[in-house]
């Protein structure tokens, strides 16, 4: 049964994520995705989206087994009307004659064109003729999701794997930190972070979940070029003043990050998303370093690995 917090003050947000059926579980996965299945109408829905941003070794697998099939499509069409549909074609065995006809094939999909095979018959030239037209649009299609792949913007930016309650000035703070670890700078970088919480409707009396912007110490840099530690302080206006880890965790708390900036190897737009729920949260501790400077002392070095150590206060 969803249960909840003392109610809190403070100006509510909308999200787009829902009141009631979002009170158990966690809205954003620990990797940034939502925790929604979304199903579509069809597979074409969402075909370029999986395309561009599936594993390299799937797409290629994936390109491999759609190169090797049409081929063998090919080949048994060349084949349908007899072996002597291709020149030179072996004779001696039908498995023989139709790798034949399959590295005919996919000579005549890529262009590549050796010359000692070759249609002998009208059907054939004219299968071979759609196949080549076939094949440029193959490519193309190919070439087009290579360059969507590879131009996609996307942030690479590591978080630490727990978020942390920390002393902080004269109480305490929410906080947690993220790092670039590409060569390419985050230029304009800026951060939300909300809570999303389960309250009691006044209206209705039923368990909903609300989103509360929480006010960041600093929530907007220029240039990303090294670990930023975010920091939220919990004080009599933060939407966290007075809650426990005990009210945290019943209440089923998660805190929503969301990072934009510009990465100037591209000009473009990127973002990063990420969540800690309440048992991800480690109470009454502090992030150990992960920044130094080279042996000779010229160059500041960041240790992304480092990202999420932490340690406990007594």
């Amino acid at each position: 049964m969803a249960k909840f917090a003392p109610r809190i003050k403070g100006d509510q947000r909308e999200l787009g994520l829902g009141r009631h059926i979002t009170t158990q579980g966690r809205l954003i996965n620990a990797d940034g995705s939502f925790n929604v299945i979304r199903h579509s109408n069809s597979f074409w829905d969402n075909a370029y989206y999986d395309l561009v941003t599936m594993s390299n070794w799937r797409f290629f697998l994936m390109i491999f087994f759609t190169f090797t099939t049409i081929n063998a499509l090919f080949a048994s069409l060349y084949l349908l009307g007899g072996t002597e549909q291709l020149s030179s074609t072996p004779t001696n065995s039908y498995f023989d004659a139709w790798m034949h006809a399959f590295f005919f094939s996919s000579q005549t999909i890529t262009t590549v064109g050796y010359g000692h095979i070759s249609p002998t018959s009208f059907s054939a030239s004219l299968l071979a003729s759609l196949e080549s037209f076939f094949g440029l649009l193959f490519f193309a299609l190919i070439s087009g999701l290579l360059y969507g792949r590879f131009s996609r913007p996307v942030a690479k930016v590591l978080f630490s794997q727990n978020a942390l309650i920390s002393p902080f000035q004269n109480g305490t703070a929410f906080m947690f930190r993220m790092v670039n670890p590409r060569r390419s700078e985050l230029v304009e970088a800026e951060v939300e972070v909300s809570l999303a919480i389960n309250q009691r409707d006044e209206e209705t009396g039923e368990i909903a979940r609300r989103f509360f912007r929480l006010d960041l110490e600093i929530s907007r840099i220029a240039f990303f070029s090294m670990a930023w530690t975010i920091v939220h302080a919990i004080n009599a206006n933060s939407p966290l003043y007075g809650l426990t880890e005990e009210q945290l965790m019943d209440a089923n708390a998660e805190f929503l990050i969301l990072l934009k900036g510009t990465d100037e190897s591209n000009e473009q737009m990127v973002h990063a998303r990420k969540s800690y729920i309440s048992a991800e949260v480690v109470w009454n501790a502090k992030f150990s370093p992960m920044m130094g400077r080279t042996k000779d002392q010229v160059k500041m070095e960041v240790h992304s690995h480092k990202v999420g150590e932490y340690e406990h206060l007594n």
